[in-house]
């Protein structure tokens, strides 16, 4: 048997307890166990109040589960996680992008024709006035693009915008 620190809780649990002096390695086992068991309910009391957690039940017979199941793995997240990160997009009010990898390269692709486009006369021509008014319009465009997609991905529209029946008046 492994021995118990001096000046460990469980130590002095032991030593409270007079299994360290006088008692045997079952008795001592028991004792550890005991000990183990009220360390876990102090542990968890306290887990709870700084971290409360919910129980939710979800019907597979209504196809709720199957509906939270498959929207957690279409964007990759376990159901606690996803149903977490659902209920805080919606009370924030912002979007779960489904795919973060795929806005990230929609975004680099965009970034990346702005750069070539800014790279095809780098100096300016002193009379071809209109060739660079074109650029500019095609820069503005892309910019304009890459902010759109940004916000409708990032921050769509919310469902009470649309709704008329449920708003109160």
């Amino acid at each position: 048997m492994r021995k118990v620190p001096h000046g460990t809780p469980l130590w002095k649990y032991l030593e409270a307890c007079g299994v360290l002096e006088n008692g045997t390695d079952e008795e001592i086992k028991a004792a550890k166990r005991k000990y183990r068991k009220i360390y876990l309910h102090h542990f968890k009391q306290k887990q709870r109040k700084v971290r409360p957690g919910f129980t939710v039940m979800l019907s597979k017979e209504n196809g709720h589960y199957d509906s939270i199941s498959f929207a957690a793995k279409k964007h990759s997240l376990a159901i606690t996680a996803y149903l977490r990160e659902a209920a805080l997009a919606y009370t924030n009010q912002y979007y779960i992008v489904p795919d973060k990898m795929q806005l990230a390269r929609l975004e680099q692709l965009l970034a990346q024709y702005l750069n070539e486009v800014q790279r095809i006369d780098p100096v300016k021509e002193k009379y071809s006035w209109e060739r660079e008014q074109k650029y500019e319009a095609i820069e503005k465009s892309i910019v304009a693009m890459k902010v759109q997609i940004r916000e409708a991905l990032s921050n769509p529209p919310l469902a009470s915008d649309h709704d008329t029946q449920n708003k109160i008046t």
